[in-house]
């Protein structure tokens, strides 16, 4: 079955790793085509080095016709038997892109997240109901939260969307290996006190990420833990945040590790996982936090408390909250055998319902069925 994948790009994003992810493990049971509508990005050139196959569409701002017009074509050329469109700008170029054909390509709508704060558009709903789902043969959200958006916000029945959990892979964080990660070593590195209460979070510098309030949260908790430090991992412009640590006192006590590949070697080095998120969809970041065994500490905001059970495997704080924020985190790190049972129960969560295998199941269904029909 031959696939092509749209996206915006390919850069290090929840979604551009779900996908160069997915056509690793599946490259020997599909023929794969990456279509970036912005730009390539480094997992796009990782694929292509791979040997898989990425256009890039040079896409700017604002509705661009030519860009559906190219994608027509590079569809007309390569004959897939499935399109699958991965969030809602990439599905609107897909469908428009089909539009004129007269023999289309099963098309497939992954949604993945939503803008925040969410509204519903009168026009998307319209142009959705009347021309895109006529071309649509599935609709997948990554989550119940992200399924009752599509509804509510873009009018799409229902009964047309299936939920299909992100999932990350346990073979990365089985528990055998931890041993050989050396967290003594990668605390050294980062500047770390091996007696330091570390608290990390994963996630791109990015205002729906909300790290001001995780920063104050973590402030608050630095003045009754002097030695809990904030380890933030991710890309983007963090000016801002190193700004307001050293406004709060905790710059010292705040390190910017920037973007890493070392994912487990870092959850290994530390005690608590927390982010600050104003909405999230299915974070992949926080399964693979969980599956490291490591108490989550999240705001309760779209598929968070989906994932997270309150109390069980974490705890669960208002949005923008920071001190709600900061009195959890002191008393998570004041509790290493709470936080040590939560994180047992949440690996066993994980594997029970949010492995990258059940993932790609999922996904290989949906696209067989478009084909299908």
């Amino acid at each position: 079955m031959r696939v092509i994948h749209v996206l915006h790009s390919m850069t290090f994003g929840g979604a551009e790793v779900l996908v160069h992810d997915f056509l690793k493990a599946t490259r020997d049971r599909l023929s794969q085509t990456v279509v970036c509508l912005d730009g390539i990005g480094p997992l796009g050139e990782s694929l292509r080095a791979d040997g898989v196959r990425v256009e890039v569409l040079g896409r700017t701002s604002g509705l661009q016709p030519q860009v559906a017009v190219d994608l027509h074509r590079l569809v007309a050329e390569v004959r897939p038997d499935v399109v699958c469109a991965h969030q809602y700008t990439p599905y609107s170029y897909a469908a428009m892109a089909l539009a004129p054909m007269r023999h289309r390509p099963g098309l497939v709508f992954v949604e993945h997240g939503r803008h925040y704060p969410d509204a519903r558009r009168p026009k998307r709903v319209v142009a959705n109901n009347l021309v895109f789902l006529q071309y649509t043969r599935r609709v997948v959200a990554v989550c119940g939260y992200i399924k009752r958006l599509l509804v509510e916000n873009e009018g799409i029945p229902a009964s047309r969307i299936d939920v299909v959990y992100n999932g990350v892979d346990p073979a990365r964080f089985d528990p055998a290996l931890r041993a050989a990660l050396d967290p003594a070593g990668v605390r050294a590195a980062l500047g770390l006190d091996p007696a330091a209460l570390v608290v990390t979070c994963v996630a791109r510098f990015h205002p729906v990420k909300d790290h001001p309030t995780l920063v104050r949260a973590f402030a608050h908790a630095a003045r009754e833990l002097p030695e809990a430090r904030l380890l933030l991992v991710g890309g983007g412009d963090d000016a801002h945040l190193r700004a307001l640590a050293a406004e709060l006192g905790v710059a010292d006590r705040v390190v910017f590790a920037g973007v890493r590949r070392d994912i487990p070697a870092l959850y290994a080095a530390s005690d608590l996982f927390a982010m600050a998120s104003l909405s999230e969809g299915t974070s992949v970041t926080l399964l693979e936090a969980m599956l490291s065994e490591r108490a989550a500490l999240v705001t309760d905001v779209g598929g968070n408390p989906e994932i997270v059970a309150r109390g069980v495997t974490g705890e669960l704080v208002p949005r923008g909250d920071h001190a709600a924020m900061g009195a959890a985190m002191v008393g998570l790190l004041r509790d290493p055998e709470r936080r040590a049972r939560m994180g047992d129960a949440g690996r066993r969560r994980v594997l029970q319902r949010f492995t990258q295998q059940r993932m790609h199941e999922g996904w290989i269904g949906a696209l067989h069925d478009a084909a299908a029909r």
